[in-house]
């Protein structure tokens, strides 16, 4: 791959003869994901999100793209400490993910693929005497509880990128996007910040659309995802523990 996605540094089709010595740490530490602000969302997860991380879209070559915000300052996650947990109420499953992913390429059926330069994959024997290393693979070569779960997840959320674009591109041709303004200040430094060229739904330009318009939205299933992200955007002042954070319209 020419271009990888966010953390991904190599990624590698899983092959069980060439990786069956390797394991995951566990728990799952997250400190790849320190210096990303923003982490990828997916439609799916929006319900199960909404209440703890707020749901914003960013522009795209091939429409506008659903992220959660992790903080208000380029390069800092404010829900990611030093040692690398999780601080937030709502794991995304891009991180849930990581470090598999799903290769597709033109003529050729999808393979999980594995980023195994992750400092989470342990090699074998590594991590055993802590206790905190989980196998991929039995001594019989077939995988693990925890593999075939990730193995799953890898698929599932292939499945909800191809829905959330879909989303994407619906709110991008309905005219229901615009422009916000993050603002807010870094309590441990008083330093303020803001955050520009984010997107959301405009909850007047949803109210004025057509009966014809409106049904679309209800057939294809995209109301609920939708309101799940207006509900998100409340979720801001959650990072009031490092931000004192709040959303305003920026000028068209």
């Amino acid at each position: 791959m020419s271009s990888l996605p966010l953390f991904y540094r190599s990624v590698v089709p899983l092959n069980r003869d060439a990786h069956t010595g390797l394991g995951l740490r566990n728990p799952q530490r997250f400190g790849f994901a320190r210096t990303s602000h923003l982490i990828p969302a997916v439609v799916d997860e929006f319900a199960a999100a909404c209440r703890h991380l707020p749901i914003l879209f960013l522009p795209e070559s091939l429409g506008p793209t659903p992220v959660f915000l992790a903080g208000l300052v380029p390069g800092r996650s404010a829900l990611v400490s030093d040692d690398g947990a999780w601080s937030g109420r709502y794991l995304p499953a891009y991180l849930r993910r990581y470090p598999f992913i799903l290769g597709e390429s033109d003529g050729q059926p999808p393979l999980v693929c594995l980023d195994d330069t992750a400092e989470g994959v342990l090699l074998a024997d590594e991590g055993e005497e802590a206790g905190e290393r989980v196998a991929l693979f039995e001594t019989d070569g077939t995988e693990t509880a925890l593999l075939q779960e990730r193995v799953r997840l890898v698929s599932d959320y292939a499945q909800a990128a191809r829905r959330t674009a879909a989303l994407g591109r619906a709110l991008q041709d309905l005219g229901l996007l615009r422009g916000v303004t993050l603002q807010g200040q870094d309590l441990a430094t008083g330093e303020s910040h803001s955050l520009y060229g984010a997107l959301a739904v405009d909850e007047g330009a949803l109210a004025g659309l057509s009966d014809e318009a409106f049904l679309s939205l209800r057939c294809e299933g995209w109301l609920g995802p939708i309101h799940a992200h207006l509900v998100s955007l409340q979720a801001v002042g959650d990072f009031t523990l490092t931000f004192a954070a709040s959303t305003a319209a920026s000028k068209a």
